[in-house]
């Protein structure tokens, strides 16, 4: 036998709000209601007693929203996208959102699929992370496409939020120089290096002619999160008579393959060789030795990339114009023993 689901004014009674309360929390019915946080969690918890659930499909044809938002990102495998799911999921939950997430294999360079398949679900907006110039980008560009926020990157005509790499790239180029590193490397996977969008090489590159040292960039085939072929490629390059004495790595896991690699061949980190990873993932302060990094500042961008993809969608359902943000959050450099 099915237990009965109890009404919206059984909620409200025993939250000791007035119905039309109760409905704007659990079924997004606005209206002039405006509710507070602690109501709102008096609603949440009053419903979850009673045994309450959200009919999702009846309540987007009553109020043609669906309180739900799709996530397109990277694959989860990497520590870095895993965790940019979870901020968001989190973020997008405490202001009463559902989340879809569609994430891209390491081989699929084409994408535009995943976006048409995440928007047919009909969601009231969409996150994305484009970071290099797919259909995905262009698609998000169309008129249709409003309601939407980019992360990592900016978008022309679109919402957006980014993180400065330079600030951070800059702070450990010039640590590394002024303790005396006259053979700074570069280490990436062999696809980033070429492609749009990323600016760890290029400044890199344009930092270490301004010195007068020469550029070195060692890459591997494979992707970001291939600790192993980091870890092997970095025993080619110390076998190598002119070896670098500091590598600066694309992410924290290539400087985990790094460090591995470099602790195996018996190499001295950081008197011997110094090592620098971006991204600042919680576990890298465990690495052996702990790393020093280029923070990403990831909770900030998740937080603010959902509350404007918020305030874009409450304005395109009230009819109100907004126009495309940018907005760019410094990184800057995490020391630890690693460097």
């Amino acid at each position: 036998m099915v237990s009965q689901q109890p009404t919206l004014r059984e909620i409200a009674k025993r939250a000791n709000v007035h119905y039309t309360t109760a409905a704007c929390v659990l079924n997004g019915t606005r209206g002039n209601t405006r509710v507070s946080e602690q109501t709102r969690k008096r609603v949440l918890t009053a419903a979850k007693e009673l045994g309450y659930t959200v009919n999702r499909a009846a309540q987007q044809l009553r109020t043609r929203k669906s309180h739900v938002v799709g996530l397109l990102v990277g694959g989860v495998e990497n520590p870095f996208f895993a965790r940019m799911v979870a901020l968001c999921s989190a973020a997008l939950e405490r202001r009463g959102y559902e989340i879809i997430l569609t994430t891209r294999r390491s081989d699929e360079p084409n994408d535009l699929h995943l976006l048409d398949a995440l928007l047919s679900r009909r969601p009231d907006g969409v996150l994305l992370w484009c970071e290099t110039s797919t259909q995905v980008r262009e698609r998000v560009q169309q008129p249709d496409m409003a309601n939407a926020v980019v992360i990592g990157y900016g978008v022309p005509g679109r919402d957006s939020v980014a993180a400065v790499l330079q600030t951070g790239l800059h702070s450990a180029l010039e640590y590394l120089v002024a303790h005396g590193r006259h053979r700074i490397a570069y280490l990436a996977p062999k696809h980033s290096v070429a492609r749009e969008g990323d600016v760890r090489s290029t400044y890199y590159t344009e930092f270490m002619k301004t010195i007068g040292q020469e550029p070195t960039i060692y890459t591997f085939c494979g992707t970001a999160f291939d600790v192993d072929v980091a870890y092997a490629r970095v025993q080619q390059i110390v076998s190598q008579p002119d070896r670098p004495d500091a590598l600066l790595c694309f992410n924290d896991m290539t400087a985990l393959g790094a460090l591995a690699g470099l602790r195996h061949r018996g190499i001295s980190i950081p008197h011997e060789i110094a090592i620098v990873g971006c991204n600042d993932l919680p576990l890298s302060a465990l690495f052996d030795p702990p790393l020093t990094t280029i923070r990403y500042p990831l909770d900030q961008i998740c937080d603010l990339a959902v509350q404007m993809l918020v305030e874009r969608i409450q304005a395109s359902q009230a009819g109100e114009w907004l126009a495309p943000r940018h907005v760019e959050i410094p990184t800057e450099l995490v020391l630890r023993a690693s460097a």
